[in-house]
């Protein structure tokens, strides 16, 4: 036992720490070291070197404070173990920026500090590490946590509103290909905690837009919306007439019971009959369209940053 002990201690205090990939790019960055010399244009190179090496590009200020804080001349970073590796989370400090330059340290996920805003990596209760961004030193704007970013969903403030969009990770960033799951001021203090995972806010989130669906649909409430432009804007009436679980999720049947045609702000009642084929250029297909684009905008907000495949809408006319 004592032996077996010993060996676990030896591998996780003397075994390699970097993937084959990423000694590589070190090692090729240490080529180009001296000639980079800036902060800003050794980011950039980072940038542009991590597809060639199968790294997401997203992570070019990680690799870039990293490589920092564990540069060796020799290029032998193979021999960079849990034991001597400075990891960014824990070796890094706050650098100072403005609030209009802290997008490109949280995309980057790397500690700064700014005026009444402030972004950090915390080992939480649950054993994981979370990158967090404060505002005013404790309302928390957006957390990094499960490989997912959570932004919260009240601004509090006109200033904290301003520091969210200087600080936004995800929206403006192509690479990132990502959103943020929007979660409540509570719900991000239980993610830090680790009493919520992503999966967890799909659960109850689902439940309350079945929920919600059920209600209508027992109710028989009748609801109205608009939708396209120009000379396909329409206003359409309907109401749900049923929720059906099946096995990959749920069916709800929405039955159109009237269509409009606008003319700006006002109902059109010159262009005819939709049931009857008698609206030019409104056709059964784009009424379908516009039904489930409605049920999409109102599940939109609710499962922001969460992929969901909960439901399917199904369009009958007037019941057929």
């Amino acid at each position: 036992m004592d032996q077996l002990i010993l060996k676990i201690i030896k591998e996780e205090t003397s075994g390699g720490v970097l993937s084959p990939m990423e000694i590589r790019l070190f090692k090729f960055v240490n080529k180009f070291k001296k000639e980079l010399g800036t902060s800003t244009k050794m980011r950039e190179f980072f940038r542009n070197s991590l597809k060639t090496f199968n790294l997401p590009e997203s992570d070019a200020g990680y690799y870039h404070e990293l490589y920092t804080l564990n540069y060796r001349p020799e290029g032998d970073y193979e021999n960079l173990t849990r034991s001597n590796l400075k990891d960014p989370k824990l070796f890094s400090t706050q650098k100072r920026t403005s609030n209009t330059q802290a997008r490109s340290f949280t995309q980057d996920k790397l500690p700064f500090k700014g005026s009444n805003l402030e972004g950090f990596w915390k080992q939480t209760q649950d054993n994981e590490w979370a990158y967090i961004v404060n505002s005013y030193g404790w309302y928390t704007i957006y957390v990094f946590k499960y490989n997912r970013w959570f932004e919260v969903d009240n601004t509090y403030s006109s200033s904290t509103s301003r520091q969210m969009r200087h600080a936004d990770p995800v929206r403006w960033s192509e690479d990132l290909n990502q959103q943020a799951i929007i979660v409540s001021s509570e719900e991000i203090k239980k993610v830090v905690r680790g009493l919520i995972k992503p999966e967890d806010l799909l659960t109850t989130r689902s439940d309350k837009f079945i929920t919600d669906m059920k209600q209508k649909q027992r109710s028989g409430e009748e609801f109205t919306f608009r939708a396209g432009w120009y000379n396909e804007r329409v206003r359409i009436k309907a109401k749900i007439t049923s929720v059906r679980k099946t096995r990959s999720g749920y069916d709800i049947s929405v039955d159109v019971l009237d269509v409009f045609k606008m003319d700006g702000n006002k109902i059109d009642r010159e262009a005819g009959d939709f049931f009857t084929g008698d609206m030019e250029g409104i056709t059964k297909d784009k009424i379908i369209r516009d039904v489930n684009s409605y049920f999409g905008s109102l599940s939109s907000s609710m499962f922001k940053g969460l992929k969901s495949d909960l439901y399917k809408v199904k369009v009958t006319f007037r019941g057929n």
